[in-house]
């Protein structure tokens, strides 16, 4: 089946719904501040967001040296990120190169020592698949498509694209049809990093 783009929400819809909301009590506001912080806040400081915009095969290559460079600080983040604790100082040392073997270990990659696509490629997606979890795929399906009676769940892990955009695939049952003994499937979308959510097939 053809991939559909769901359509926008005409603006005086939104409008028309925004009106329609009731006040709500200061713990309710708090509940919904806390969820949206949760959905929203990066798991790394926004000064490397732009090296997350390269793919593993565009990454510099990186190994033991004294030159102290932007890209190796942000590889010393992320290694700490992942629990192998590294100093964040830019040069790529003794300590940094131990810890990326020890990465490499713990994946089944070459200890070389030498960070290079497959090392990227084992960084940069299980940051993607943190930071971007199946609660918020299913959260940016939920305010997609708007519609109570149905209810989400994983049918896969995380993917990424050519275009290195990350996506969940999920499974959408109506409460209804499963509560009359059904299966409850009604469709199936791929819900991206970006919150585009696209109509697909099963695997």
């Amino acid at each position: 089946m053809k991939k559909k783009w769901l359509a926008l929400v005409p603006a005086i819809v939104l409008a028309a719904a925004s009106i329609a909301i009731q006040p709500v009590d200061a713990a309710s506001e708090t509940e919904a501040k806390n969820k949206q912080v949760q959905l929203s806040e990066p798991l790394i400081t926004p000064n490397y967001s732009a090296l997350f915009e390269w793919a593993p095969k565009e990454q510099p290559i990186l190994q033991k040296g004294p030159q102290k460079s932007f890209e190796v600080e942000f590889l010393q983040v992320m290694l700490n990120h992942f629990g192998f604790d590294t100093n964040v100082d830019g040069i790529f040392g003794p300590q940094t190169d131990h810890q990326v073997r020890q990465l490499q270990e713990a994946k089944g990659l070459a200890q070389d020592g030498v960070v290079g696509v497959n090392t990227w490629t084992v960084l940069l997606d299980e940051y993607g698949e943190k930071i971007f979890s199946v609660e918020r795929a299913i959260h940016f399906a939920e305010e997609a498509l708007n519609n109570d009676d149905l209810v989400f769940s994983r049918v896969s892990g995380y993917h990424e694209e050519s275009d290195e955009q990350g996506f969940y695939k999920l499974r959408a049952q109506s409460q209804e049809l499963i509560d009359g003994g059904g299966s409850g499937t009604v469709g199936f979308y791929d819900v991206y990093t970006n919150g585009d959510v696209v109509e697909s097939e099963p695997n």
